[in-house]
């Protein structure tokens, strides 16, 4: 692994802001949190270019235009565009010659910033263009006056906005790629069918004639809309009616197996176990109710 590289030329106006914040050992191990955060002006020399550094940076263009060079390719940044990027790979960025650049920007971390960033970076390209009435430009304002003034509020209540940004970034690139107008409407059908009639043997082929369509174009459709295979959503469903049961009811593990839908005890018990951790038995005596306190 290379060392950690900047060189950069720190070019911006008088009224520009940037905050460091040193995290505290709690905000590290249970937050996520901000390393530095600022609202930049920036001068027509400046630029940012690093590696190897442990913290995600994300940079909203609120006037002016930019350029960042990011896993081997060149973008151009607008007015309402956003990149959300790993520090951690090579990253050069300035504004255009043209005209000044104004962005807002915060690096951070935390334990599961990566896997949003995974999330993210799986959806969309390094860029994206939010939509007019998005709230993360706001998010970020928020978090720069959060952290302006620290008090016994700034990390929890910072965690608390990261995660509204993150959310939103992960809703606007899913929701980019996969407009809702464009969902087909038999793919809600048939996830409510699974979702009314899991107990029945439901097929991906009996599924697929129903509404004229392959089952490999259903397959596809269905895991691109839902996160989920057919097969595993039919199978996520009837483990959390089983689990309703488990907790619930007093029934056999065998009779509650057959009756959401998987006749084989032993293999309903694998399943179980590999979604939830637990064999049934175990996951009912975790849950079992103290005579008395059934409310």
């Amino acid at each position: 692994m290379s060392a950690y590289h900047e060189r950069a030329s720190h070019a911006w106006t008088e009224n520009s802001i940037r905050l460091v914040a040193t995290p505290s050992a709690f905000a590290k191990t249970s937050l996520f949190y901000v390393q530095e955060i600022g609202h930049f002006e920036t001068l027509n020399h400046y630029f940012t270019e690093r590696e190897q550094l442990d913290s995600f940076l994300a940079v909203y263009t609120v006037a002016g235009t930019g350029k960042l060079i990011y896993g081997n390719e060149t973008y151009a940044l607008q007015p309402q565009q956003l990149f959300f990027i790993d520090c951690m790979n090579y990253q050069y960025y300035q504004p255009e010659p043209s005209k000044p650049w104004e962005m807002l920007w915060v690096h951070f971390n935390g334990a599961a910033v990566r896997a949003y960033y995974e999330l993210f970076a799986g959806q969309v390209d390094v860029v994206l263009t939010l939509q007019q009435d998005t709230p993360i430009p706001g998010t970020l304002r928020q978090l720069l006056e959060l952290h302006k003034r620290k008090s016994y509020r700034t990390e929890l209540v910072g965690s608390k906005l990261l995660v509204e940004l993150l959310t939103e970034l992960s809703l606007a690139a899913h929701e980019l790629e996969l407009p809702a107008s464009e969902i087909p409407s038999y793919i809600g059908e048939i996830a409510l069918l699974m979702d009314e009639q899991y107990p029945q043997k439901l097929t991906l082929e009996q599924l697929a004639r129903q509404h004229a369509v392959s089952k490999y174009h259903l397959a596809k459709q269905f895991k691109r809309y839902t996160g989920f295979s057919p097969n595993e959503y039919l199978i996520n469903t009837r483990i959390t009616q089983a689990k309703e049961l488990l907790k619930y009811s007093d029934m056999p593990v065998a009779e509650i197996a057959l009756s959401v839908g998987i006749e084989n005890v032993s293999h309903f018990i694998s399943l179980f176990k590999d979604r939830v951790e637990h064999t049934p038995l175990v996951y009912r005596k975790k849950w079992q109710r103290v005579p008395g306190y059934d409310k």
